[in-house]
């Protein structure tokens, strides 16, 4: 028997692609054959020791074999998916709804849309789908799937050691609060609000600086709005680090004051557990997944009143007494977080088509 798994695309570090080998592992594990596969437009040289390209699963199943599809947006690996013989397991990452991308990227916008009609199409044919959230799950629940389960994420933690980048840490230390925030810089993570809450905290913090780190030239109409939200509102010291370096990335965790997110939508977002994991307090709106990934740490941030955060990440910055009180809960949420059971989780739900014996 075999427990395949297939993913639009793979790349290493990304989030997805590390959770897909992690699950390899204990599918190994177990005792079955198992592999990961890639639609050959997605297929390279650097990928062929992890991976295999998808024109080369057919002939390797049967139907009495394991398929799991990570679903995060509709692509051709979403139709042979649908056409598959097999048993079906769908680990749903969620499609960011399409309205937000209906101005800046209208090409987007149609490709989440689409995604989100195959999402529909694949729940008479699928056997069992997870959601890496709580939220994720009630998603594929109105979706139309019949059985339906949570399985989250698991996190390389090794991939947060290292030496941070000294001369950022040199060139930063000492020199004002940062307020930070790690995404790709894309509408749904509502940059603008960080921006219009940042400028409410300069107030308070006249050295402060807010790093907004993550990719943002795939979306350029947005970056050419914030910027003219940034002129508009006349702020100094906003940094849009676009690609970094893991010592860069790890030296910005290392600096940062406060986290803020406050994003409408996330499946899951893991660089609030990143965040977490740094001793850095997080404040993060309480749409979509978050409230499911915070489970009671940080600070929920309920309304977008700008005075307010501000008010709160500076509290935060200046009371030590109540900055520790924080982190001391969400490193009560990460060992929730590590000690969950994921291998036997995932075991009991795959129980009705594995042999255990």
């Amino acid at each position: 028997m075999r427990i395949d798994q297939i993913l639009p695309a793979f790349t290493g570090g990304d989030a997805i692609s590390n959770y897909a080998v992690e699950l390899r592992k204990f599918f190994q594990n177990w005792g079955y054959h198992s592999e990961i596969f890639v639609p050959a437009a997605n297929y390279n040289a650097g990928i062929d020791q992890v991976c295999r390209p998808l024109s080369e699963h057919s002939r390797l199943s049967s139907s009495e074999d394991i398929i799991i599809y990570h679903f995060s947006i509709g692509d051709i690996t979403a139709d042979y998916f649908r056409k598959a013989d097999g048993i079906k397991i769908i680990i749903y990452h969620n499609i960011t709804p399409a309205h937000y991308f209906a101005i800046v990227k209208p090409e987007m916008a149609i490709a989440l849309k689409q995604g989100r009609q195959k999402l529909l199409e694949l729940a008479s044919v699928t056997d069992l789908a997870l959601g890496v959230s709580e939220y994720n799950r009630k998603e594929l629940e109105a979706a139309g799937f019949r059985r339906t389960g949570v399985i989250p994420l698991t996190i390389n933690w090794s991939g947060m050691d290292g030496e941070p980048d000294r001369d950022l840490i040199n060139k930063y230390r000492g020199k004002g609060e940062i307020i930070l925030f790690v995404g790709r810089v894309v509408p749904n993570k509502k940059i603008e609000d960080l921006l219009k809450a940042f400028y409410h905290f300069k107030l308070i913090k006249p050295k402060a600086s807010l790093v907004l780190l993550g990719n943002y030239r795939d979306t350029p109409d947005y970056y050419e709005f914030l910027q003219r939200i940034i002129q508009e509102l006349d702020l100094k010291d906003v940094i849009f680090t676009g690609h970094t370096t893991h010592d860069e990335l790890l030296a910005y965790y290392k600096l940062a004051s406060v986290y803020l997110c406050l994003s409408e939508h996330e499946g899951f977002c893991l660089p609030l557990m990143e965040a977490m994991q740094f001793g850095i307090p997080v404040m993060a709106y309480a749409a979509a997944a978050v409230p499911d990934t915070m489970a009671g740490s940080g600070v929920l941030v309920k309304e977008k009143n700008y005075p307010a955060i501000a008010e709160m990440a500076a509290l935060i910055c200046d009371n030590p007494e109540f900055r520790q009180k924080i982190i001391k809960g969400q490193y009560r949420r990460l060992d929730e977080f590590r000690s969950f059971p994921l291998e036997e989780k995932l075991k009991e739900m795959l129980s009705p088509w594995i042999n255990q014996g």
